[in-house]
C-alpha cells in the first residue's frame, strides 16, 4: 500500500476546500496516495434537499456513472442498501450477492474496474442526514487483510469530515450550531485526540459521569447522531483543533 499523503494533509485539504467541486480532486488524491481503483462519497439522504442522491462524488469510469445513473442501480446496488441502514464499515466480501439485481451490478461494476474489493463507511449525520463512503481496490485477498485495518482507521475519520465539508459547502444544512462551554469544548478536543471518558475525567480533574454529560450536550448542541459525526463537525466549525 503505496501513501505520500497524510490524514492531517487530507483534513487541511478538506478544510481549505472554498466550493464543493473542490473536494473532487481531493478524492482523486486519496486514490492515488493509497493506491485504490475508486473513491466515492455519496450523499444517499439530506433533509434539506427533496431531491434523491443529492451529492455523489467519485472516481469511477464515466461509462459506469452514466450507466449506473439512467438504470437507477442504486435501488438495486447491495452497497447503497447497506449503508442507508447499517452503522458500522461494510466489507464488500460480505455482502448478500444472491439476488439477481445484486449480481447483475457487480457484474456490470466489474467489466468498468470499479474494484473487486471494497469497504463502505456509511455516516449519519443530524436530523436523518445519510451518506456513504467507499474505496475500493484490485489487491489480493492477502494484501487486503493486511491493509483493510490501516483503510478502517483513516478512512472512518476522512469520511465524516469529507461530509460536513460537502453539506457546509453545499449549502444543504440549514441550523447553525450553538456555541460550547469551556468545559464542552475541553471534553471535545480530548475526544478527538482519541482520549476515553476515564482519560478525560483524570485530565480535566472531574468525574467521569460529567465527562459523558458535557459530550451528550454537546452533541446535542452541534445536532449531531454519534460521537464521530461530534468530532468530525466541532473540527469542521474551528471549535477545536484537527
Amino acid at each position: 500500500m503505496k501513501r505520500d499523503l497524510s490524514l492531517t494533509e487530507t483534513l487541511d485539504a478538506l478544510a481549505a476546500a472554498p466550493h464543493l467541486d473542490a473536494l473532487n480532486p481531493i478524492l482523486l488524491d486519496l486514490r492515488d496516495a493509497y493506491g485504490l481503483a475508486n473513491v466515492v462519497y455519496h450523499a444517499t439522504h439530506l433533509p434539506a434537499c427533496l431531491q434523491p442522491n443529492p451529492i455523489l462524488m467519485l472516481s469511477y469510469d464515466p461509462g459506469w456513472v452514466s450507466r449506473y445513473v439512467g438504470e437507477d442501480y442504486f435501488a438495486l446496488d447491495p452497497v447503497v442498501q447497506a449503508g442507508r441502514t447499517g452503522f458500522l464499515p461494510i466489507d464488500w466480501d460480505g455482502l448478500d450477492r444472491t439476488s439477481v439485481g445484486a449480481r447483475h451490478v457487480f457484474k456490470e461494476a466489474d467489466s468498468y474496474g470499479v474494484g473487486r474489493r471494497g469497504i463502505t463507511i456509511p455516516i449519519r449525520g443530524p436530523n436523518g442526514e445519510r451518506a456513504i463512503f467507499t474505496l475500493t481496490s484490485n489487491i489480493t485477498l492477502d494484501d487486503w487483510v493486511r491493509n483493510k485495518p490501516t483503510y478502517l482507521r483513516e478512512y472512518h475519520a476522512v469520511a465524516h469530515f469529507f461530509h460536513e465539508r460537502a453539506v457546509q459547502l453545499s449549502g444543504l444544512r440549514a441550523a447553525q450550531p450553538r456555541r460550547l462551554s469551556r468545559r464542552e469544548q475541553q471534553c471535545v478536543q480530548f475526544l478527538a485526540l482519541g482520549r476515553q471518558a476515564k482519560t478525560i475525567a483524570y485530565l480535566l480533574d472531574i468525574s467521569e459521569p460529567a465527562v459523558r454529560l458535557y459530550l451528550r450536550t454537546a452533541r446535542h448542541k452541534l445536532g449531531c447522531a454519534t460521537m464521530t459525526q461530534l468530532v468530525a463537525r466541532a473540527i469542521a466549525l474551528d471549535l477545536i483543533d484537527a
